[in-house]
């Protein structure tokens, strides 16, 4: 009897944590495809201001962007990381490589994070501006690739993981 309840409350338990991940995915997919607009802007004015950091309208932009995609970028990473990836290698549905390959990702995307954290891009000089305007070029690019990279492979197998 003592076995038929402890196997009950292990599926009961598997099924939970489920079903959170599978409205995580959706959250995290629905995140991703609000991001296009954000991301374009974000390129054009770090690409402008790379090299015409003095620019007022882009500076603005920037500052704009970066603003609507800091929180966003923060609980996204936090969320594959502290709950869907941990998830996944216990599933046993992504092998160690795709895995190393998502991790090496969201390094590289945390380094160009952590070259915009502090920067006012309307109020810091030129210099500053001018690597940060890179910085955020390279994030919006960085990002659009792993968004299209997520949406190809990793949520894909995470569904057919949960849905198997």
């Amino acid at each position: 009897m003592k076995a038929a309840k402890k196997a009950s409350a292990n599926r009961a338990g598997k099924s939970a944590d489920a079903r959170k991940i599978r409205n995580l995915t959706e959250e995290l997919s629905r995140q991703e495809y609000g991001l296009g607009i954000p991301l374009l802007d974000a390129a054009v004015a770090g690409v402008i201001l790379g090299f015409r950091p003095s620019d007022r309208g882009m500076r603005t932009q920037a500052q704009r962007c970066w603003e609507t995609l800091k929180p966003q970028l923060n609980q996204h990473l936090l969320s594959e990381d502290e709950t869907v990836l941990p998830w996944a290698k216990t599933a046993g549905g992504l092998s160690p490589v795709v895995m190393k390959q998502i991790k090496k990702n969201h390094r590289e995307i945390r380094s160009l994070i952590g070259r915009l954290i502090g920067v006012s891009f309307e109020e810091d000089p030129d210099k500053v501006v001018s690597v940060a305007g890179k910085a955020l070029c390279a994030l919006a690019v960085k990002l659009d690739d792993l968004i299209d990279s997520e949406e190809m492979r990793l949520l894909p197998a995470l569904r057919k993981m949960l849905f198997a």
